[in-house]
């Protein structure tokens, strides 16, 4: 049996060494690469809370007057006016798939659920309803025959409906519960609203002042 000599031994370490070196590389450079894209440009961040302003003031309650009603028979002087900014949050665009035979929804009961265009959809899970843990907020764009999740939470989060504000902005209601606490009967549940900004890839969260 012939052995391999020192040379090509040697350059087989030297290989494997440049290999581990180029994937530590390659890793860290993603790394920071999904950092950058968490961060929110301070010019985005101003311009859409300036509007999610006018949405919270103007629209949760005509869009959702269930769940403002609900929200409000917790806390009688509940308004979605007084919540509070809680996070602002890039979305993750790798969260595409292919979908197939999508088509334009016609129903009316389904009207809140699809653009003013007409053309994508919104569909969510985690209602009381529903029987998934979790819950997840998803675009369909008919054209594109695409679906891409925009929100996406464990069971201590609840989506309870989603509207389109316009063909560039989508408002979803719910609420959170503490996930810190064992006993679900002393869990506290809070309304929340996020606003989606497609163009900006950006979503902004809304809860309720902490005492």
């Amino acid at each position: 049996m012939k052995w391999p000599s020192r040379k090509k031994i040697l350059y087989a370490v030297i290989v494997a060494v440049l290999v581990c070196v180029a994937s530590v590389i390659m890793f860290r450079q993603n790394r920071d690469k999904n950092n950058d894209l968490d961060v929110v440009d301070p010019a985005v961040q101003e311009r859409i809370t300036k509007q999610d302003s006018e949405i919270l003031k103007t629209k949760i309650a005509m869009l959702f007057p269930d769940w403002a009603a609900s929200a409000k028979s917790g806390h009688a002087r509940f308004t979605s006016a007084a919540l509070q900014l809680d996070v602002v949050e890039s979305i993750y665009s790798s969260f595409v798939t292919h979908e197939d035979n999508a088509q334009v929804l016609a129903d009316a009961s389904l009207r809140s659920l699809i653009a003013p265009d007409g053309l994508r959809y919104l569909e969510f899970s985690g209602a009381t309803d529903n029987l998934e843990p979790d819950s997840e907020l998803s675009m369909v764009d008919v054209p594109r025959q695409e679906r891409r999740r925009l929100l996406f939470y464990g069971p201590s989060t609840r989506f309870d409906d989603a509207a389109w504000v316009d063909n560039d902005t989508i408002a979803v209601v719910g609420s959170g519960s503490d996930e810190d606490v064992q006993d679900p009967r002393k869990r506290s549940v809070q309304p929340l609203v996020w606003i989606v900004h497609l163009s900006a890839n950006v979503v902004s969260m809304y809860a309720e002042k902490a005492p």
